[in-house]
């Protein structure tokens, strides 16, 4: 994994030289958009590795912006840790500009809702300048929690989290894993609830059959149009990839189809050292024939394993820095990192709903003429990305489950 970073990073380094003509607004948005990137295909390989039979959702912007309110309060080798990890500029005040930039662009937005929240221990106060970093950067509010109470203090924090993600994440934080020795919990929270340009009509959903990798087959209610879309052929990917945009935002979903029913496992491989902008700039409008299942997927999952895969191990130990966080001299560690989320697709749009919760504790143009087909009835790749790349959802499909 450190090789797999060493490369990325001498990569970007090349990429993202500012050309002539591009203003200092464009170069940050798409160095955001590569590094979110570059942190979605570690986080994903790693969240296949873990549960290779799942269907996998996840926000990597949600657990790369929870994750990085709590580098603004990092120092040292800690910061330097989470700098490299999370794939994040190492200069603080540019950093958390990045963040606002990209906050800012959906504060008034009424399909996509991202909220940031910290959660102090009653007693303690957080330093100004982060506490500051966060409520203007990255619209966060602080509110004092007596942990010690644990069941009451989760209670709290999964109320918020579920009144931000319209129900559908509950429950993110155990209360066994709150205790007078937490500090400070961060949530991100993102929901996001979008209608299809180009809707399936209810009536022309059927029963068809969806290959696994197995090789074996089961019914799904297929859904089916004939329309405009983004379209790709992939041949250094042998897959295909479809744009499927959401009304009234620059939202769309990306779904990249291996051509062969069982090539999934192939596909990831060379999704790794692949950049979503490689592929978006490939789609041309052509007339197309979709076929694409019903699904809903949940993932729920501990980062703690996923984070140390990805090279950061300090923040969980006894010599972790967060000194930038409280105005109390004590020492602080993270204790768990919590993320679910929640994907439903239909023929109307797509719901979508994430939350991430670190808590830190005490130490201890061109039309066809005909249209081409597009059959998702085998495993195929996803993600929910804006009009810069910025990868808000990712996942894999095994095996839809959804309503017939």
């Amino acid at each position: 994994m450190d090789k797999l970073w060493s490369l990325f990073g001498c990569w970007l380094l090349v990429l993202l030289h500012l050309c002539p003509g591009t203003t200092e607004a464009q170069s940050s948005k798409l160095e955001f958009s590569q590094r979110l990137s570059v942190f979605s295909n570690n986080l994903y390989n790693q969240l296949s590795l873990l549960k290779p039979e799942e269907n996998v959702v996840f926000s990597p912007f949600s657990i790369q912006t929870c994750a990085a309110m709590a580098r603004l309060g990092a120092k040292k080798e800690t910061a330097a840790e989470l700098d490299r990890g999370l794939g994040l500029v190492s200069d603080t005040k540019k950093m958390a500009e990045s963040f606002h930039r990209a906050l800012s662009t959906y504060k008034k937005s009424t399909i996509l809702r991202i909220a940031n929240r910290i959660y102090v221990m009653k007693g303690f106060k957080l330093r100004k300048h982060f506490n500051r970093l966060l409520t203007k950067q990255f619209y966060s509010s602080a509110e004092s929690l007596d942990f010690g109470n644990n069941k009451k203090a989760a209670a709290s924090i999964n109320g918020w989290v579920a009144k931000k993600t319209n129900n559908l994440i509950k429950d993110v934080i155990d209360p066994s894993s709150l205790s007078s020795a937490s500090r400070i919990v961060l949530v991100n929270a993102i929901h996001f609830k979008g209608n299809w340009v180009h809707q399936f009509a209810v009536k022309a959903t059927r029963s068809e059959p969806f290959y696994m990798k197995d090789g074996k087959s089961l019914k799904v209610p297929m859904m089916n149009i004939e329309e405009t879309f983004g379209h790709a052929e992939l041949p250094e990917l042998d897959a295909t990839a479809l744009q499927l945009p959401y009304k009234d935002s620059d939202l769309s979903m990306l779904i990249i189809l291996p051509n062969r029913k069982t090539d999934l496992l192939q596909l990831e491989g060379k999704l790794r050292s692949t950049k979503l902008s490689e592929i978006t700039m490939k789609l041309n409008q052509t007339k197309v024939m979709v076929k694409l299942p019903k699904f809903k997927s949940e993932f729920q999952m501990e980062l703690t394993d996923v984070f140390k895969k990805l090279g950061m191990t300090r923040i969980f130990l006894n010599n972790a820095d967060f000194s930038g966080m409280l105005q109390n001299p004590q020492g602080l560690q993270v204790s768990s990192i919590m993320h679910k989320a929640f994907i439903d697709v239909n023929e109307h749009g797509t719901e979508a709903a994430a939350a991430t919760a670190i808590v830190t504790s005490f130490k201890s143009l061109a039309i066809s003429p005909q249209p081409v087909h597009f059959h998702a009835d085998h495993p195929f790749v996803y993600y929910i990305l804006n009009k810069d790349d910025y990868v808000l959802f990712a996942g894999k499909l095994l095996k839809p489950k959804g309503d017939a």
